[in-house]
């Protein structure tokens, strides 16, 4: 089993040899369990990486984590109390945060319903497989800076080794889940997001070697 560990602020995870392989540092800065943003369920396995954008154009990981952290504050009695959060968020400097250990329930891609694809390989409620990874933007287009990308190839690479994951199966788009706007710039350019997919293969190949 491909196990992970933090010593400090790196992650790592354990190859198939035995040995740790570290290749990026991540911030894990957890949300505090709560029944709005970390329910403290676990994952029924980790089946694909789903993509998001924050929609909250010039943000940085740390004001969007804080922001899943404030829903905690929700009654219950409230009709439009919000559930949301996400397990990583990559920054527009190409900072990432942890907001959830990789094998617990996030809040990222629940809709009422599903296009076929999902629910053909993903199951009925896909957020009890997926790991969902929100990526901040400078402009309303959504498009990614060139260190948001970097950091998110690697962060993909990484996780889909660690779960042994396809890049070309196995991320996907919160649009190609539910059909929502998101991310705005992989929906608006599709062609941009096979090429993020391709550079994240060149990038797992490059953490086996």
């Amino acid at each position: 089993m491909i196990r992970e560990k933090y010593i400090n602020r790196d992650y790592y995870i354990r190859a198939s040899s035995g040995g740790y392989a570290l290749p990026m540092n991540i911030q894990r800065d957890l949300l505090t369990v709560n029944i709005f943003s970390r329910p403290g369920k676990k994952l029924s396995g980790v089946k694909a990486l789903v993509v998001h954008w924050t929609g909250n154009p010039r943000t940085t990981a740390k004001q969007n984590r804080d922001y899943f952290e404030s829903i905690k504050m929700q009654s219950l009695n409230d009709a439009s109390a919000r559930y949301a959060s996400a397990h990583f968020i990559v920054g527009i400097s190409g900072e990432v945060i942890q907001c959830l250990p990789s094998d617990e329930l996030a809040y990222h891609v629940g809709a009422k319903s599903y296009t076929p694809e999902a629910l053909g390989c993903l199951g009925t409620y896909p957020n009890n497989c997926t790991v969902g990874i929100e990526l901040c933007h400078r402009e309303a287009d959504g498009r990614f800076s060139t260190e948001t990308l970097l950091a998110a190839k690697e962060l993909c690479a990484l996780l889909c080794v660690q779960f042994g994951l396809s890049p070309v199966k196995d991320i996907w788009r919160h649009f190609d889940i539910t059909g929502k706007d998101c991310p705005k710039w992989f929906v608006n350019h599709p062609e941009e997001f096979e090429s993020f997919k391709d550079i994240v293969i060149v990038a797992m190949d490059r953490l086996r070697k």
